[in-house]
C-alpha cells in the first residue's frame, strides 16, 4: 500500500517545511500586595510589576494577584498567582477578586435571597455578608492560576 506522503515525495512537488519556533510573550502586571484567601488585604494602591508570563496566563488576563491564606484551598494556595479578567459584575458562583471595606479578597460570589455573600472554598471560614452600607467593588473574575515559582523572575 502506497502512503500519501510517499506519493508527494515522489512527485518532487513536496518539500518539508522548516518550522521556526517563536516564543510567546505575554506581559502581565502582578500586584505586590497579595489578595487575601482569609481575612482580607488591600489591593488598589498596591505596587505592581510586569512579568512576561508566556503561556502561564490565559490570553484574556488583565492582571495577576498573589494569593495569601488558606480560605480558598484546596483550589488556591499561598504563593499562587491568580489571573484576573477585569469585570464589573460576576455570575452567581463565580470566583473573583473583591474589595470590601478596605480589604481585598479572593472569594466565590453568592447572590442569595437574603443577601450577597463572599464564600470561601475552605469550610473552616464563615461566609462574609456584603451589606448595602458596605464599600464594595468587584475587580474582576479569576480565569486561571499558576504557582508563583513558575513565573520567570517572580519573587
Amino acid at each position: 500500500m502506497i502512503e500519501f506522503a510517499d506519493i508527494l515525495k515522489a512527485s518532487k512537488k513536496f518539500s518539508p517545511l522548516s518550522a521556526k519556533i517563536i516564543p510567546f510573550h505575554h506581559p502581565v502586571e502582578i500586584t505586590w500586595e497579595p489578595v487575601s484567601a482569609g481575612t482580607g488585604n488591600y489591593l488598589e494602591d498596591s505596587v505592581k510589576e510586569t512579568y512576561d508570563v508566556g503561556h502561564l496566563a490565559p490570553e484574556q488576563t488583565d492582571f495577576g494577584v498573589r494569593i495569601s491564606g488558606d480560605s480558598m484551598e484546596p483550589l488556591y494556595h499561598t504563593g499562587d498567582v491568580a489571573w484576573i479578567q477585569k469585570k464589573d459584575s460576576l455570575a452567581n458562583g463565580e470566583i473573583g477578586i473583591f474589595y470590601l471595606n478596605g480589604n481585598t479578597y479572593i472569594k466565590e460570589l453568592h447572590d442569595e435571597p437574603d443577601g450577597v455573600y463572599l464564600i470561601s472554598l475552605n469550610q473552616k471560614y464563615r461566609p462574609i455578608q456584603v451589606l448595602e452600607s458596605d464599600s464594595f467593588k468587584i475587580f474582576g473574575k479569576v480565569i486561571g492560576k499558576c504557582k508563583g515559582a513558575e513565573i520567570p523572575g517572580f519573587h
